[in-house]
């Protein structure tokens, strides 16, 4: 049988398709959406959430000459596939094949590379307003999660968005969820809004109320428009948004296509900044995702009959944040002031074993990085000892607050920085390359990375004693050795560990970089007969100058590697240390990621291509091993 979504390959197909097609059509892009993800994994519960509403959007606005504008884009699949990129879609997250965000490069439909949330609205209403500023005849149109229209950004766009009055229409996406279920008070107010009459029952009651009034000439029916409007507006709740300077309307079923187009035309002749509640199911249409969101928010390759995770994905050992987790709850029953702070990622992060072992001691804030570290350096103040645990890429939105509410204050807060590094089929908006290059410039900071499972806990140990801020950086991979083994004894600050000895040059390594400088140093060993040396950093900052440059001074070739861009980073205070020092660097090279987007694909993959895999690292070690002989 012929899809239907085979006749569409741009937005303009969709349009010109009957309405009662509509539903249809959404009920295949379903279908693709389940089937690709099934075998290239993805983020699968979100996506299937606002399949109906990407359907209504396209059906109702011409977005070349409109715009949309996606929040953090890991909803945008559907949009993709009625954009010109269905033939494509099988290629989704793989290396060259179609991103997982909304990607400007991809579409002239895709407005932005949006990659981070809560940036929707301030983005929109930018275009709005140059849409008014240029006489241009546009709508602009931003779609926003109910967790994530709780973040500051949001809330001082939407403050914004109501004082100039531009006609801007924000969608909120009503599905109780962030990636694991909303938190605080906005929730509880968007659960009393869902409670209320629905939408379309007042815009039916409207109507019929309107309609009983004779109508006589086009000026009198333009006033029942806007009287109708206006008693709509009326009678809903949202009252919020409406004191924002909004026009709400809403609560409507998002999983409705005759009642989205409906509200969506309505509200196509409303002027000024308007807000439409959309209630919307995270996972709808395919039951194992429906009743378990959050572990097919981000999902592994699945069987589509049962949704059961294939077996080949489970990877060897546990990750970093499984260990991480694990070790908090086995230093929380030693110490009653530690406390652990998320920005809605209990599950990512490896603390929801925490939050259900020690529920008053476990901070959720939403999605709102900013606020996490505010409020872990007044807990800090207050006598506790906190822990967050944030995403590196996302923790780029607090550096103010690392700075003025921790760095300036000395407060002994903890940061743990997942995912930090090269992080996969995600691709740049997600990699965590910046933080060593961010922190390391802050004065107070310890910044620390462990080489494997026991020294995290070890590390993680070491900072809860410290009476200072510390910054602990892991990467988003299993561990290399047992989690559960001994930690490393005698663990100081500012002390690194020698690990392999050898004449012929050394590697010096910081966290996830160690375990392939052991690999490449074997390989130079079996391979060219070189005795290479390899030293596992362990702090970024403090350095151990001693050490380092010992080791600089008594090696012809020096590589120095580290998983986070070369600008700025570890190796760059190690050419500092040198230079204050006297040294010499001229046989010092770096390893690191270059300043470039690096493009989505597997992290080995992403790794090799930056030559910090343990074939990179050795090819560059031989390379300078020659370099240097021949000079």
């Amino acid at each position: 049988m012929t899809r239907l979504l085979d006749s569409v390959n741009d937005p303009a197909d969709l349009r010109r398709l009957d309405r009662g097609q509509l539903a249809k059509l959404a009920g295949e892009v379903r279908d693709l959406i389940i089937q690709v993800i099934a075998q290239n994994g993805g983020h699968l519960a979100s996506n299937l959430g606002v399949v109906e509403l990407t359907v209504a959007l396209h059906y109702c606005f011409d977005f070349k000459q409109d715009r949309l504008v996606w929040d953090c884009g890991h909803q945008a699949y559907a949009h993709k596939i009625l954009t010109g990129r269905r033939d494509r879609f099988a290629t989704l997250r793989q290396e060259y094949g179609v991103s997982g965000f909304a990607d400007r490069r991809e579409s002239e439909y895709d407005t932005f590379t949006f990659g981070h949330t809560a940036t929707s609205i301030s983005a929109a209403l930018g275009m709005a307003s140059a849409a008014e500023a240029l006489g241009a005849d546009r709508r602009v149109v931003a779609v926003i999660g109910d967790g994530a229209i709780a973040s500051g950004m949001a809330f001082e766009a939407l403050n914004h968005a109501g004082d100039l009055g531009r006609n801007l229409l924000v969608v909120l996406n009503d599905n109780r969820m962030s990636i694991s279920r909303t938190v605080g008070a906005v929730a509880h107010y968007l659960r009393k809004v869902r409670a209320s009459q629905p939408f379309a029952d007042v815009r039916r009651e409207v109507q019929e109320l309107v309609g009983m009034i004779p109508a006589v000439g086009e000026r009198l029916d333009a006033f029942l428009d806007r009287l109708s409007a206006a008693i709509q507006t009326a009678i809903t709740p949202g009252g919020v948004f409406v004191d924002l300077g909004f026009h709400y309307y809403g609560p409507v079923d998002g999983h409705s296509v005759r009642e989205l187009v409906d509200a969506l035309k309505d509200l196509k002749r409303v002027s000024g900044p308007v807000l439409l509640h959309v209630v919307t199911e995270k996972g709808h249409g395919f039951r194992p995702a429906s009743e378990n969101p959050t572990k097919f928010h981000s999902s592994k390759r699945f069987q589509v009959a049962n949704g059961v995770v294939c077996s080949e994905e489970a990877p060897p050992g546990r990750s970093y944040s499984t260990v991480f987790g694990e070790a908090m709850c086995d230093l929380a029953e030693e110490d009653a002031r530690i406390v652990a702070i998320t920005a809605a990622m209990p599950d990512g992060t490896g603390l929801t074993g925490f939050a259900e072992r020690f529920p008053d001691r476990f901070y959720n804030v939403g999605i709102c990085e900013q606020h996490a570290i505010g409020l872990a350096n007044g807990l800090a103040a207050g006598g506790l000892r906190p822990v967050a645990a944030i995403y590196s890429t996302f923790l780029q939105r607090a550096v103010d607050q690392m700075f003025h509410d921790v760095a300036l204050q000395g407060s002994p807060v903890v940061v743990c920085v997942d995912r930090a590094g090269l992080v996969g089929a995600d691709g740049p908006t997600h990699h965590g390359l910046n933080d060593i290059a961010l922190f390391r410039a802050m004065p107070g900071f310890v910044l620390m990375a462990p080489k494997d499972g026991p020294e995290l806990r070890a590390m993680l140990r070491l900072a809860l004693a410290a009476d200072r801020p510390v910054v602990i950086r892991y990467p988003r991979e299993t561990v290399s050795a047992d989690p559960a083994g001994a930690e490393p004894p005698g663990l100081e600050i500012g002390r690194a560990e020698v690990c392999r000895e050898g004449g012929d040059g050394v590697i010096v390594a910081y966290g996830a970089m160690v375990r392939r400088a052991m690999e490449a140093a074997g390989l130079l060993e079996q391979e060219n007969d070189r005795q290479v040396a390899v030293i596992n950093a362990r702090f970024a900052c403090p350095l151990d100058r001693e050490l380092i440059l010992s080791a600089v001074a008594d090696h012809p070739a020096v590589l120095v590697a580290e998983d986070h861009c070369v600008a700025g980073g570890f190796g760059s205070a190690v050419l500092e240390a040198l230079a204050e020092g006297g040294a010499s660097a001229s046989h010092v090279r770096l390893a690191g990621v270059p300043r470039d987007l690096i493009a989505h694909a597997s992290r080995e993959r992403q790794l090799a291509l930056c030559g910090l895999d343990a074939r990179g690292l050795a090819d560059r070690m031989l390379e300078l091993i020659g370099s240097e002989q021949g000079a």
